[in-house]
């Protein structure tokens, strides 16, 4: 990709940038995500870029190239159309959280547990896991689950969009440094619960 003039997006290093000039004349950024061997080029042309430009590099195969498909790394793609007619791309975290929220439903009923039934914020009210969490340290199965949840499920639902529980994900990811609590386990279920109610 630094051969290409792409560098890597500071975000997010799987997310290449460079410069381009469309067949207009006007200036705009090409970019390009890159994940083991998935692409998804957002330019002008972007099957000549990945068929001549990529493939100068890498094999290609010719029929691998089109439009993005029903997935890209959890996200359902899909083109919309915008109010003013403008065709765009849209990404929906949608699937991936449903399917996430049934695995943990399945593992909860294993213990005859279930999601709380209603949640109308990623955080029961006024919750400071810092602060005020003083429940019985989790048994090292349980902890292990808590930590699981974390790396799998919020922080992956976060990068696919959902900025709206980023806080509450990142404050919860911090309580690993010590001994996860029941109280911690709970509120994940708590913000699975908000998620399953709001999935969208």
């Amino acid at each position: 990709m630094l051969h290409m003039n792409f560098k890597p997006c500071t975000a997010d290093p799987d997310v290449w940038i460079r410069s381009g000039v469309k067949a207009d004349g006007l200036t705009y950024w090409q970019y390009v995500l890159l994940y083991t061997d998935d692409i998804l080029a957002i330019m002008e042309e972007p099957e000549k870029f990945i068929r001549e430009e990529l493939g100068h590099y890498f094999k290609v195969k010719e029929n691998s190239l089109g439009p993005p498909t029903q997935q890209y790394l959890g996200n359902k793609v899909s083109q919309v159309t915008m109010e003013n007619g403008v065709k765009c791309w849209s990404f929906s975290s949608s699937q991936y959280v449903q399917n996430a929220i049934k695995n943990v439903e399945e593992y909860l009923a294993q213990s005859d547990s279930k999601l709380p039934a209603r949640a109308k914020s990623p955080w029961t009210l006024n919750y400071r896991p810092e602060e005020i969490d003083i429940t019985p340290e989790l048994r090292p199965v349980k902890a292990a689950y808590y930590q699981y949840l974390i790396g799998v499920l919020p922080h992956w639902i976060v990068e696919l969009g959902r900025g709206n529980i980023c806080m509450e994900v990142s404050a919860m990811a911090s309580m690993m440094a010590c001994l996860p609590r029941e109280g911690y386990l709970e509120q994940l279920y708590h913000m699975l619960a908000f998620l399953k109610t709001n999935h969208r």
